[in-house]
């Protein structure tokens, strides 16, 4: 049985291209696997690869060994980074209020920290620590020195309730707002939900934890004009101070 050349002639096109389609096929992959290949080379290559960490910010935290345990450290790839991820890491510092990564290509990564600065050193439940104006706890010794003020609250505690709370950011920020030379040796306490402070030999009625900048201004500008030295000074409402001699005891003599 003949087959008819013309048949056979259709099927040897047909094959060839098939054949032809294949090699095409096989050479687009292939293209496609050098491309990729060369991709992955130069996104991991030295040329996109971190040469240079700058910091800014850096004075208490362990922001340097956040940096190496993250992997921002010299040749790294940058496409492994996310500067997300590192910001969180370095916001797990207390010392460190804000964070900001940025990746600049092809090398270059850039870190700035603000850091926390201790205001004061705070007695709560769990014992004495140095806090930051925003209520963070830094890294303390366990005992309080001198350099700084002082705001006893021992019913505090991490559980403790929103008033609570902002008695603790008042007396902080009263404590901030205070110039240089009145907050060494200035003692804040609570006494019937109230802030009471002893600032040098005054003894001062806050009130509740609210404007109290303003309450620190208006008290250094008393002192300023010349107040009685051992005055019981009233600012339960900054606009509208008072003082007397003999008007009320140490809240911590009542106690």
């Amino acid at each position: 049985m003949s087959i008819d050349p013309r048949l056979m002639e259709r099927r040897k096109t047909v094959a060839e291209d098939n054949a032809k389609r294949n090699v095409t096929r096989l050479l687009k992959f292939i293209a496609v696997l050098v491309v990729a290949g060369g991709i992955v080379w130069v996104a991991f290559s030295p040329w996109l690869s971190v040469s240079q960490v700058t910091t800014t910010g850096v004075v208490a935290s362990d922001t340097h060994s956040l940096l190496v345990e993250n992997g921002v450290t010299a040749g790294t790839p940058m496409i492994r980074l996310s500067a997300s991820d590192v910001e969180r890491a370095l916001l797990d510092d207390p010392w460190v209020a804000e964070a900001t990564v940025g990746l600049h290509w092809p090398d270059v990564v850039s870190v700035e920290v603000v850091e926390r600065t201790p205001v004061a050193w705070v007695e709560d439940g769990q014992g004495w620590a140095r806090r930051a104006v925003d209520g963070v706890a830094l890294p303390s010794p366990d005992t309080p020195d001198d350099d700084m003020a002082r705001i006893q609250m021992p019913h505090l505690s991490d559980e403790a309730g929103a008033t609570a709370s902002a008695d603790l950011l008042g007396a902080l920020e009263f404590v901030e707002a205070l110039p240089a030379r009145l907050r060494a040796g200035t003692v804040l306490t609570t006494d019937q939900d109230e802030i009471w402070a002893s600032v040098m030999s005054y003894q001062v009625r806050l009130g509740r934890g609210v404007d109290m900048t303003q309450k620190a201004l208006v008290l250094d500008a008393l002192i300023r004009e010349g107040i009685p030295e051992g005055s019981t000074v009233v600012l339960i409402a900054a606009t509208n101070p008072s003082t007397s001699i003999d008007d009320s005891a140490d809240p911590e003599d009542e106690s």
